[in-house]
């Protein structure tokens, strides 16, 4: 039976994941050492009798330590009024926490060595994960471990827990805008009042009763969702069944706890804002406090306001400390009470107007802020977006909704948000403990989103007037937590978290985040998304390929379906349907058989399929020239003769901006050709059984064999994905092999190193050196029409000495010969012995920042704005990490993401590049760089003869670009390429589903009721 999605289920596009942000924030992975000491260590700390710690210690006044144990066994603490007496960390314990995983927290013991914590972060980020872990894993050692007492006196309710507050506060790293939210939930999650209920420790728990009995499943999902009064009858029936027990005890405690957090009112803030010292601060706190009978709406934004001041004044260094530890708190039970007051109203069915509801939506962007999920400038920008909607009663209804999904993005910010905080030690904690992954969730949940999207979704449908899309997900009906990208439909086995990209073209799969490297399948879901500019993107909508984005809740929807035969749909609406493939109904099937009837498109995205292929034109190509050519003597007009499109509008870039474009030269497709016809098959060793190919013979002989094999008999003959995969890898394998191992002509080799020293990139004195070049692939199958090719080859950073030089130009030749690239391009490519590579060798720029600047739209390529997407570093925006998107138009600045990653990319001195710090500031370009970058974009605009789609509008440009210091460099221009043919399947809009006429030009009212 179909059931509909509980309207709190992260409405209005809510991403609740723990996954969906980590592409922002790859950095250095783990080395084979690190996970070795990590994995025994955490071994001996669950076997070990007392885990992580040692037996207890007494620290004596003068700090000499005395074990509580004698040699004799009696137990004392061997001095007279000991600073403390508790457990440290044992050695194994000592082991993680070298490896920035603090496990074995204890308040008395980490404020006496305070002092010694060269990263008092990490200290903190372990306090925050070892509490989630054991509050939500209630059976592992760890758990039962702090369950016990002994470990420290009286430890969580004393004073040290307020003093390590104190010192974390003080301390000269705590920077309140980057760390503001670790301080937070550390404090929430170790609450000194016992008086005031937790919403977090109410969540645990009822995740520890589902542990106990997975009938309590559909309870402990509605404590989740949403904290009310009405759960108590329920939760008391459920218990009046069980028989006497611990099972019985844990949910009395549910009620208890539920009885607590929905009594509590403005009432309860007032102890609290009487221990402030500071008496301007208190009063100003005082006056905000929401006067008894104040109206629900008033009360919600009064409240919010006091927890922006709260957070304002806990950021403030002029603050005492201990007052900045107390603004935290009252902080937390502020949003406490928020929260009540918010399901109240949800509950009331009296209904809000549009314009309350808009109301409330601000106030919980201020509370959003107040809890440490919003950066200052994100606030700025949400209650802009906002006051927007709230200037206009009586908006368009297509305004209103385009406002109102700038307004939303509060979520995806959040979503990013909550997980920075955790990024440096996130490589570590997850491989020992991977339950802790889910802690993104529990900080959402247990914030004032929960409410933003009940009131969202309010907004959403009155927006919509009844025509927002229902997704079905194997019967599940969402109306939230699904996101269409590109529109189309796909069969295929369901593939979820495959492995090593082990899954074929034929397959549809759904990753946990998305990868930078995506090989081609039929059909992509993911949890949250790379940047809108990413290379996955660009390749997904070139193709074709429906492409869905999901929340967690969604994702986990898919997982019992692995491996099932599916039918998956995105329609041009945005609704989307996926299951299993026995279930579709008569109406799926009749759309299934239009739809490929009428399938003519470019990419069709199968291995051995597509129609209409693209057309290299061989007539053009001159192989003629073999020898490097000075990136100055390049032109558009070279593009597809004597070089790929990327040198071809780089050689045109550097004769419109010739003190913009770093210096470099060009090895034309002949010289690849050349090299090509030379090469003789060596097969790799570990392919040598196979007999696969003769080493030795031709390798352009081997080639011309293999493709007509394959694309004249296995294909024809109706090999599936996974045949023609396993046929085709280990031959690409031994093309590139074969290209690596031919040595690269003398003449070739000498033209390099004459160039290069003529453009004065050798290094003076030491000619077999450069001052640092980039090696980038570049081939003539790139920016065709409907197909951009982004990203499919290789490019090589700062290679510092000519014999790196010239095995990079054989490793970039041979790129196009990886199974990725070879499954993206081959359905759209008629003569695929005809992809040829050129090279572009230029000069290594250090790019403080870099990105892609696009001079349109990205989601419709209308003139007149301009896409721009930095991160700080090399290499930036183009791979799927964390980006600042932002979309300049006359009017204004519209920010879509922030750059939000620990980690840059760096070029390194002696070659290649390195991970390192990011700067931890709210912008990457400043107003003076995007000037620079508008500037240059619309001389771009104006110069260039734009490529033009099918209907014949002009393309806008993809133009990449660096900073370094207040110079900008230009690095690449191409067309924007799309999949023009995605904007006509009309087949699929079938199944929209039902709707109600919407006009999109029709008048709304901000004073309507919405129920």
């Amino acid at each position: 039976m179909k059931t509909r999605f509980g309207k709190l289920a992260v409405a209005a596009g809510i991403v609740l994941a723990a996954g969906a942000a980590n592409a922002a924030f790859e950095g250095p992975g783990l080395t084979a050492d690190q996970e070795r000491k990590l994995e025994q260590n955490f071994r001996l700390s669950v076997s070990k009798l007392k885990g992580p710690y040692t037996e207890n210690i007494c620290v004596c006044p003068g700090g000499s330590k005395r074990p509580i144990r004698s040699a004799s066994g009696a137990l004392g603490t061997g001095c007279e009024r000991p600073i403390f007496c508790a457990a440290y960390r044992a050695e194994w314990g000592e082991a993680l926490a070298a490896e920035r995983v603090y496990i074995g927290n204890i308040f008395s013991r980490d404020v006496y060595e305070w002092k010694t914590y060269e990263n008092k972060h990490d200290v903190v980020r372990g306090y925050v994960l070892e509490k989630f872990f054991v509050d939500t894993v209630p059976d592992h050692k760890l758990s039962q471990l702090r369950s016990f007492r002994g470990l420290a006196s009286s430890e969580e309710v004393g004073p040290a827990t307020a003093r390590f507050f104190e010192l974390y506060l003080d301390d000269p790293s705590f920077d309140p805008g980057r760390h503001f939210l670790l301080a937070y939930e550390l404090q929430k999650r170790y609450f000194l009042r016992a008086d005031v209920g937790q919403i977090q420790q109410l969540r645990s728990a009822a995740t520890r009763v589902e542990s106990m009995d997975p009938r309590f499943k559909l309870l402990k999902d509605a404590i989740h969702n949403q904290v009310s009064a009405s759960l108590i009858p329920r939760l008391e029936a459920y218990q009046a069944k069980l028989p006497q027990g611990t099972e019985r005890s844990e949910i009395q405690g549910l009620i208890d706890q539920i009885r607590k957090l929905t009594s509590i009112d403005e009432k309860v803030l007032a102890p609290q804002i009487a221990e402030i010292s500071d008496a301007a601060l208190r009063a100003k706190i005082e006056a905000l406090v929401p006067k008894p009978g104040t109206d629900p709406v008033a009360k919600i934004t009064a409240l919010a306001a006091l927890m922006a001041a709260s957070r304002e004044g806990a950021s403030s260094k002029q603050v005492p400390v201990a007052d900045r530890r107390r603004l935290i708190d009252l902080d937390v039970t502020a949003a406490a009470v928020l929260q009540n007051e918010g399901n109240r109203l949800l509950e009331a069915g009296t209904g809000t107007t549009a314009r309350q509801s808009l109301e409330i939506l601000r106030a919980l962007t201020e509370a959003t802020w107040a809890v440490g999920l919003l950066n200052d400038r994100e606030r700025e920008a949400a209650l802009a977006s906002v006051d927007a909607l709230l200037a206009d009663p009586a908006p368009k209804r297509e305004s209103f909704k385009e406002g109102l999904a700038k307004a939303q993005r509060v979520v995806e910010w959040a979503q990013a948000n909550s997980l920075l905080p955790f990024a440096e030690v996130w490589p570590a904690w997850t491989f020992v403990m991977p339950q802790v992954a889910g802690i993104s969730d529990d900080i959402l949940r247990g914030s004032p989103l929960l409410l933003y999207a009940g009131f969202s979704t309010k907004l959403d449908d009155f927006a919509a007037g009844g025509s927002r899309p229902k997704h079905d997900l194997f019967g599940e009906i969402l109306e939230g937590d699904v996101r269409a990208l590109n529109p189309g439909l796909a069969t295929g086995k369901l593939r979820v978290a495959p492995k090593g990209g082990s899954y074929t073209r034929e397959e549809i799969v759904a990753l946990p985040e998305t990868p930078a490297d995506l090989a081609p399948a039929a059909g992509i879901l993911t949890r949250g998304e790379g940047n809108v500019l990413s290379h996955v993107q660009l390749l997904a909508r070139a193709l074709g390929i429906p492409n869905v984005v999901l929340s967690p809740r969604a994702y986990e929807i898919l997982k019992p379906h692995d491996g099932q035969p599916v039918f998956f749909i995105a329609t041009p609406g945005g609704r989307v349907i996926l299951e299993q493939a026995s279930a579709i109904t008569a109406e799926e099937r009749t759309v299934l058989e239009e739809y490929t009837r009428n399938q003519a498109r470019s990419g069709s995205g199968a291995m051995g399929g597509g129609d209409g292929k693209l057309h290299i034109d061989k007539q053009r190509i001159d192989l003629g020239p073999d020898a490097a050519i000075p990136l100055s003597k390049i032109r558009r007009s070279d593009s597809g003769r004597i070089s790929g499109p990327k040198a071809a509008f780089l050689g045109e870039l550097a004769h419109h901006f010739p003190d913009q474009v770093a210096r470099g030269i060009v090895l034309p497709f002949g010289a690849y050709h050349r090299h090509y016809q030379n090469a003789k098959v060596a097969v790799p060793k570990e392919l040598a059984s196979r007999n696969l190919a003769t080493p030795g013979e031709p390798l352009p002989g081997f080639v011309e064999r293999t493709y007509a094999e394959y694309f004249g008999k296995l294909i024809p003959a109706g090999k599936s994905e996974r045949e023609l995969t396993a046929w085709i890898a280990p031959r690409l394998e031994i093309m590139r092999h074969s290209i690596r191992e031919a040595p690269v002509a003398p003449e070739l080799a000498a033209s390099i190193a004459a160039e290069l020293g003529a453009l004065g990139l050798l290094v003076p004195g030491d000619e077999k050196r450069t001052v640092g070049v980039f090696v980038r692939s570049d081939t003539n199958v790139e920016d065709l029409d409907n197909f951009n090719g982004a990203g499919l080859n290789l490019t090589l950073f700062n290679k510092k000495s000519l014999a790196e030089v010239a095995d990079a130009v054989k490793e970039v030749w041979a790129s196009p010969f990886s199974l990725r690239s070879f499954s993206w391009r081959q359905t759209l490519i008629d003569e695929p012995l005809w992809v040829l590579p050129s090279i572009v060798i230029l000069e290594s720029i250090p790019s403080e920042k870099s990105g892609v600047l696009v001079t349109g739209r990205i989601s419709d390529g209308s003139p007149g704005a301009m896409t721009i997407a930095t991160s700080e570093g090399v290499g930036g925006a183009v791979d799927g990490t964390s980006a600042e998107t932002i979309v300049w138009s006359p009017e204004g600045l519209e920010i879509v993401t922030l750059f939000k990653s620990p980690y840059r990319n760096e070029l390194v001195p002696g070659g290649g590049t390195r991970v390192a710090a990011s700067s931890g500031s709210e912008y990457v370009l400043s107003r003076a760089d995007i000037e620079k970058l508008v500037a240059a974009g619309k001389k771009i605009a104006a110069t260039f003869e734009p490529a033009r789609d099918p209907a014949g509008r002009p393309r806008p440009w993809d133009i990449e670009f660096g900073f370094v210091g207040d110079k900008l460099w230009l690095f690449q221009s191409r067309p924007f390429i799309g999949n023009d043919s995605l904007k006509n399947i009309p087949a699929l809009a079938a199944l929209e589903g039902e709707r109600g006429v919407a006009s999109a030009s029709s008048t709304l009212s901000l004073s309507e009721v919405l129920q």
